[in-house]
Order: C-alpha cells, then sequence, then structure tokens
C-alpha cells in the first residue's frame, strides 16, 4: 500500500531536518530502563559535543535533570572544547604552571572555530587541589599504587570508583600515577583513540618529573586518545620529519627550535617524506625545518640535533659532510630503511575518542605494540648522546 499524501509530506519534512543538521554525532544510548529514540544532534564546532549539551547542559539518563553543566564551565557550540578529569596520587599531580602550559598548547592549536578564532579550549579538572580554574566538581586523590599491574584492570577500577559514569560522554579521564605494569614507561592511552590514559613518570623508576616532563608526557597521552600515532601515520618512532611531542624524540624535551625555545605541541603542518634509501642531505628538512631544529640516528646508534635551523643541509648518514644524495641512511634507527611519513597532527585529529560525545567514533582494538611508551632508559640514553 503506497502512502497517502499527507502522511508521505511528514515524512519528507522529517527527513529533510534531519539532513540539514550538520557535523552531526549520534547521542549516547541511553540507559535501558528509560529508552529513548537515538537522534542526530547538530554539532556546529565538530568538537563530537552537540551543540545541545554546549549550551543548555548534559542530561545523561533523560529524565530532564542536567548532569553535567559544560555551558557553566566554559564550553561553547562554536568553538571546539576539550574536558579533562584527572586523578592523582600523592605528589604526582602537575603543578599549576604546567597545567597553564597545557592549557596554552591547545589555546595556541592552529585550529580553526565557527567563531572566528583559532584553537581548542581544553577544560582540566583536578578538583580542589588546584586554583579554582581547575575545579570543575571532579578531580580526587586515589590510594597510591607504584605499580598499576595488570595496569587496564588497576586503572578501570579507580575509574569506576572516582569517575562519576554521567561524565563520560564528556570528559576523557586519566591518573597521574607512578609506574605500571612492572615497567618504567611513560605512560599509557590503552587504545588509538580512547577516552582513558595514565601519565607514570613518577619516583619508582626515579623519573624526578620536571614541569616539562609532565607537560610532554600529558600532551603525548591525550594525543592518543584524540587519534595521533608515534609516527604520525604510522608508529615508527624517531622521524625527524616528525616534529611533534608524539615522537619519542621530542615527547619529554620539546620540540627544538633555532632560537633556543620549546614547541611542546603537535605537528601542524604536512611534512615531506624522506626516503631512507637516498635522503637528500643537501636540503635538510626544506621549508619544514625553518625555525625548528632536529635529531636523528647515525649508523652507530648514536643521536644526534642539528645545531641551527633543519632546513640548511643535514649529515644524515655522519660521515661528516652534508654533500651526499644518493647514500641509504637509517636516520630514524629502526634497522631498515623506509621512507617516513610523518603528519599535521592538528589537521587528523579525531575528536569524540572511545565514550567520549557518546561513543560514536568507531574504534579498533590497538596492538600492544603501537602503544608501547619511551621508558626511564631510553630517555637516559637520548640525553647522553
Amino acid at each position: 500500500m503506497r502512502p497517502r499524501p499527507a502522511l508521505l509530506a511528514v515524512l519528507t519534512s522529517l527527513a529533510a531536518a534531519a539532513l540539514a543538521t550538520s557535523s552531526a554525532v549520534a547521542a549516547p544510548a541511553p540507559s535501558a530502563d528509560n529508552a529513548k529514540t537515538v537522534v542526530a544532534a547538530t554539532d556546529t564546532d565538530g568538537d563530537s559535543l552537540p551543540d545541545a549539551w554546549e549550551t543548555n547542559g548534559y542530561d545523561a539518563n533523560g529524565d530532564g535533570v542536567v548532569d553535567v553543566d559544560l555551558p557553566a564551565m566554559g564550553a561553547n557550540p562554536k568553538k571546539k572544547d576539550l574536558f579533562v578529569e584527572m586523578d592523582y596520587m600523592s605528589g604526582r599531580l602537575a603543578s599549576t604552571a604546567a597545567l597553564d602550559r597545557i592549557v596554552q598548547v591547545f589555546a595556541s592549536a592552529p585550529v580553526s572555530n565557527p567563531d572566528g578564532t583559532t584553537g581548542v579550549k581544553i577544560h582540566l579538572d583536578a578538583g580542589a587541589a588546584r586554583s579554582a580554574a581547575y575545579n570543575l566538581g571532579g578531580g580526587n586523590q586515589v590510594t597510591y599504587d607504584a605499580d598499576l599491574n595488570p595496569s587496564a584492570s588497576q586503572t578501570n577500577a579507580i575509574k569506576a570508583a572516582n569517575f562519576a559514569a554521567v561524565r563520560k560522554a564528556v570528559f576523557h579521564y586519566m591518573i597521574w600515577g607512578d609506574s605500571y605494569d612492572g615497567g618504567c614507561s611513560s605512560g599509557q592511552a590503552f587504545n588509538i583513540p580512547n577516552d582513558t590514559f595514565i601519565v607514570t613518570v613518577g619516583p619508582k623508576c626515579a623519573w624526578n618529573a620536571t614541569d616539562d616532563t609532565n607537560v610532554g608526557t600529558f600532551v603525548h597521552e591525550l594525543g592518543h586518545n584524540i587519534g595521533l600515532k608515534h609516527g604520525g601515520t604510522d608508529n615508527l618512532n624517531y622521524k625527524p620529519n616528525y616534529l611533534s611531542v608524539m615522537n619519542y624524540s621530542f615527547q619529554l624535551g620539546g620540540v627544538l627550535k633555532s632560537d633556543g625555545t620549546k614547541y611542546w605541541g603537535y605537528s601542524n603542518v604536512q611534512p615531506t617524506s624522506i626516503n631512507e634509501a637516498r635522503p637528500d642531505e643537501t636540503v635538510g628538512l626544506g621549508s619544514l625545518g625553518a625555525g625548528y631544529k632536529t635529531s636523528w640516528k647515525c649508523p652507530n646508534g648514536s643521536t644526534r640535533t642539528t645545531a641551527g635551523a633543519a632546513n640548511q643541509p643535514i649529515d644524515w648518514n655522519c660521515d661528516g659532510d652534508t654533500t651526499d644524495t644518493t647514500t641509504a641512511a637509517d636516520i630514524n634507527g629502526d634497522k631498515t630503511t623506509s621512507i617516513l611519513i610523518a603528519q599535521n597532527n592538528w589537521a587528523n585529529i579525531v575528536f569524540g575518542g572511545g565514550a567520549v560525545g557518546g561513543g560514536t567514533t568507531p574504534r579498533t582494538k590497538t596492538p600492544a605494540s603501537e602503544l608501547q611508551e619511551i621508558t626511564h632508559d631510553e630517555w637516559v640514553s637520548l640525553q647522553h648522546k
């Protein structure tokens, strides 16, 4: 039986309304005892937090009561927002100065917004442990555990006991911890993208974490949550054309600039690939290297850093000159020669990892080998070469 004209008109109108939404994401599935139809929600700024949440607040269970008051926390439907709740073990929470620096990294991002501004507004919640700017009603000190082992289940248990379930569609969750899984890795994100991570540059492995260490590792691990990898398009590490804290070369020491300062964010241009079978020493990193230094590996395993800007010639094979154009050089130290393809990180951020945004981002299991993080011994080795 064909629909009557009046009914057909109504159905057509509803379909058109659904298509009119921009940057649509699915609203989170409601609880089983309060089932509602999942509908498309307008997300003008594309941060996976629907406009309605950022304007009116988020009602997690559909009972008419706002559970997470995003506008009161400073959310804006026309500017990209990231929310992170931070729990912490005694003595491990980053300083206010470090948190300020993390905020600035995202505020300075070359990411455009519908309101005409650039940057991402990151909202960090440490509860009452830091200034009012970092108190969004969450953030707790948790029981000290020098070794979260096994890390995934222990982290999930702490999260379940301290993180309000109504926040999971809005906030990423992290723990400032000590170490995990019997090792000395700097952190763990568990999946790419994801909604949970830990920073573990604590005393058990003698990290003696500074603000630099905390800032670099936090930004690095959150980077995994929002879809970024160790090598840009892949997880090959130590690529000299990958000027990002996602690169182990720069995670803990910053991306070196030729003026002596350091950059603590993600790569912001699409770099030229380097073919290790015949890297051209005469051009260095080309225009990518203007204003920046870089580091690379020599055949003997040592690490070198350019004396000046990396757009100048670079002695990739460490033979004392910068004239070679066809000599192979394993400049990222992975025991093979390949084409090193990096990435413009800021242009490839995935907002809405894991449950954030209602769990609408497709997720596949990230192999454990791609989630291994730099260890204390590796960092010390880099420092002394």
